[in-house]
């Protein structure tokens, strides 16, 4: 029988626990706080636009205590999971949005009620979860591999990586990357059936999580040491224990086939038409952005810090990927290099590297690489110092409804 008190008491004296749960209250105290300043200088106006201001026939939240501590949180993608957790896919847009975050904010709509606060602080409760576990997660990794001072360090610039309050707001980001970094400590464990289920669900969060079947392969491969146990003498369990690693792809599969059978266009259909984005050679993107910031290119004009802030994250996924594979081993660096594939995949004339930063929050490899660098005094300043000015900026523009990522 499960003593509670006892495992409580196990967890509180767990180092990493404490150091990952005191980081998360004090950016979650430092992000409201900040919104409350942030909407204080710059006041967001009540009215909805469908342009500016989308809040998809949800009531602005802009007044009293649930406008200090909701309504800042109340922006662009946050609104359309809330939209599917009420309504379902009733908007043909929407329907590229995989369906357990959406199911998840339903479920605990219970919490506050069928109110607009209520689903919106349902969001938020999923995803604060998410994220105290996503630090939780992160730091054991670490420590494992490395040390408990690096693994303190690798979260600390997730906690202050520019688009880390994505993490904090209604979105997928957190609930992926907690279910990411779930799949591969239960890999590490020997534990395939559990990683290949995280795997399903991370796919059923966001679309790239089809990806984890080749780290996941690599991993059971690594573990068990030849793949003559899919087709050798080992015995049926653990034949059917090699197709565990699958499951992240039927995941992707059966939501393709349920769009299908809804009746739904294809994702790459919707993506263009909606999201003015369609599927080209990998890197397309990153001339663009740099014609645009460097060559006075066309697209994304009127947006050039937050290019900015995409494109130098692209650049930096793809160096730490490349790095990830030489230095924290291949299960790692497959992670990253397929996950930067797909992300490179999409192409847009008007908005290249679309949400490029936000995205990068999934690349936990790199923030294990940059917690390595930073036994440095100089270089853990630089990234300490420069990612929280950026995460003040950044967040701020957010609050206002100011595209960021």
């Amino acid at each position: 029988m499960i003593q509670f008190p006892s495992q409580l008491k196990k967890l509180a004296a767990d180092r990493g626990v404490r150091q990952a749960l005191l980081l998360f209250a004090g950016m979650r105290l430092l992000l409201s706080l900040w919104a409350i300043i942030a909407i204080g200088v710059v006041p967001v106006s009540g009215e909805p636009d469908e342009l500016l201001r989308p809040y998809l026939g949800e009531t602005p939240l802009t007044s009293g205590l649930s406008g200090a501590l909701l309504g800042p949180w109340q922006r662009f993608d946050g609104q359309h999971y809330i939209h599917i957790a009420r309504h379902g896919y009733t908007q043909e847009e929407e329907s590229v949005f995989p369906p357990l975050y959406p199911l998840g904010i339903r479920l605990l709509a219970w919490i506050g009620g069928s109110s607009t606060s209520g689903y919106l602080l349902s969001a938020i409760v999923l995803s604060n979860l998410a994220a105290a576990g996503v630090f939780i997660l992160l730091y054991r990794l670490t420590a494992e591999r490395l040390d408990d001072r690096t693994a303190g360090r690798a979260i600390l610039y997730l906690a202050l990586f520019p688009t880390s309050f994505f993490l904090f707001a209604p979105y997928s980001e957190s609930l992926f990357l907690l279910l990411v970094l779930a799949s591969f400590r239960a890999a590490g464990s020997d534990k395939f059936w559990l990683a290949g289920i995280l795997g399903f669900l991370a796919s059923l969060t966001r679309l790239t999580g089809w990806i984890l079947i080749i780290p996941l392969l690599y991993a059971y491969w690594e573990q068990r040491g030849k793949p003559r146990t899919i087709f050798g003498t080992e015995g049926f369990t653990s034949r059917l224990e090699a197709l565990a690693p699958l499951l992240p792809a039927l995941g992707f599969a059966s939501f393709v086939l349920w769009r299908w059978w809804a009746g739904l266009p294809s994702l790459a259909v919707v993506y263009q038409r909606f999201w003015h984005q369609s599927t080209g050679f990998p890197g397309i993107d990153l001339i663009s952005a740099a014609n645009t910031l460097f060559f006075n290119g066309a697209a994304r004009a009127n947006g050039r810090i937050a290019l900015s802030i995409d494109l130098g994250s692209a650049v930096l996924m793809i160096t730490s990927s490349i790095l990830a594979y030489r230095n924290l081993g291949r299960r790692y660096g497959l992670y990253s290099l397929m996950l930067l594939f797909f992300m490179l995949l999409p192409t847009s004339e008007v908005k290249p590297l679309y949400s490029f930063s936000r995205y990068a929050l999934a690349f936990f490899p790199t923030f294990i690489l940059l917690a390595s660098a930073g036994r440095r005094p100089a270089i853990n300043r630089l990234i300490v110092y420069g990612s929280f000015l950026l995460l003040l900026y950044a967040s701020a523009q957010f609050f206002i409804w100011g595209w960021i990522a």
